[in-house]
């Protein structure tokens, strides 16, 4: 008796066993990059805990004046209604018509996503998502994003850049360089956004070309051509990006506010000033690869209270303070996305 071999079983084994050796690089390239951010994340905490040491800053925890760390939450609360109303704002530039009281529950779910996941712009992303399901497009949604998050970026540096001009003298030669640069190439970076120049003119030429492409020319050029057009959306509309920076500032000054409170419920001997430098310098340390920051950004506040003047146990309390405040929003996140998910 005579054994048939089945050719089409053998060739899906063979497709399978491909897409497996295929996806072994994207997944070898997703697994160092999480072992790069838990890394960085270990080797901060634990800098963090050598310097300051964690007994001493609980015991500076222990005897902080709770009503101020109150008050600071309650203020981190409206700041976050208002960087919400920027997102508004960048939503209704691209024809997104959405509720407040939405939005914010997206970006309470958001925040949650942040706690979770192994990367600092997965709220970003979880936000866009949400806001595409019933607000506007994919595309648009995350062009809104993009735009509500480098609005937030230029209105915490110039924020900065101004505390530098009015108290020059306690702020580091250093940190007032990288506010400076920062500012300039944020504000650099909207200008080629929203001005019309010749390079729009070669990016169509570019976007002609990528179509050409064959098999996923039509693809790629069709999305990166519907980007360009979202982002631009905001061209004709200078008033309301203006109206968004103006709201960014009083949300991220509120912000600044914050910290200040945290550091005078410890007894820290800050100037409002001296929070508004360390804000900005807080905020670009928190995109390094890292889980949620963890350990950075504690780092960021003993090395820079630090050359301020304040003990590392007592920074390291402040920036604990400031974590704490921000994970309790965070786990109403995670209470809304459990109750409706997106819904």
């Amino acid at each position: 008796m005579s054994v048939e071999v089945e050719q089409p079983a053998v060739g899906a084994a063979e497709a399978a066993a491909a897409d497996v050796q295929a996806a072994r690089p994207k997944r070898g390239s997703r697994l160092l990059g999480n072992i790069l951010k838990l890394t960085i994340t270990i080797a901060g905490s634990a800098f963090v805990l050598w310097q300051a040491g964690i007994a001493d800053a609980l015991r500076t925890l222990a005897g902080a004046n709770w009503w101020w760390v109150v008050v600071a939450a309650a203020s981190a609360v409206v700041a976050m209604v208002i960087n919400v109303k920027r997102w508004q704002v960048m939503l209704r530039g691209q024809g997104g018509n959405a509720r407040l009281v939405t939005l914010i529950r997206l970006y309470l779910i958001a925040s949650f996503f942040n706690n979770v996941l192994p990367s600092r712009f997965a709220g970003d992303v979880v936000r866009a998502y949400g806001a595409s399901i019933s607000l506007t497009t994919r595309t648009r949604s995350v062009a809104a994003v993009i735009m509500d998050r480098l609005i937030g970026a230029i209105s915490v540096l110039l924020l900065g850049v101004i505390a530098v001009v009015v108290n020059p003298s306690v702020i580091p030669p250093q940190l007032t360089q990288v506010l400076v640069v920062g500012l300039i190439v944020g504000l650099a970076v909207t200008g080629l956004l929203l001005i019309r120049t010749p390079l729009h003119g070669q990016a169509r030429g570019l976007l002609v070309l990528l179509e050409r492409l064959p098999v996923i020319g039509p693809k790629l050029g069709g999305r990166v051509d519907a980007a360009v057009d979202a982002v631009r959306a905001y061209v004709g509309a200078p008033g309301l990006v203006l109206w968004a920076l103006v709201i960014s500032m009083a949300a991220n000054g509120l912000s600044i506010v914050n910290i200040y409170l945290y550091a005078v419920a410890v007894g820290a001997n800050i100037h409002l000033t001296e929070a508004a430098v360390v804000a900005p310098v807080v905020l670009a340390v928190g995109l390094l690869p890292s889980i949620n920051g963890l350990g950075t950004i504690e780092l960021t506040f003993v090395l820079l209270f630090g050359l301020m003047g304040v003990d590392p146990e007592v920074a390291l309390a402040v920036a604990l303070l400031r974590r704490l405040v921000l994970l309790g929003q965070s786990l109403v996140g995670g209470v809304l996305y459990s109750a409706r998910r997106f819904g």
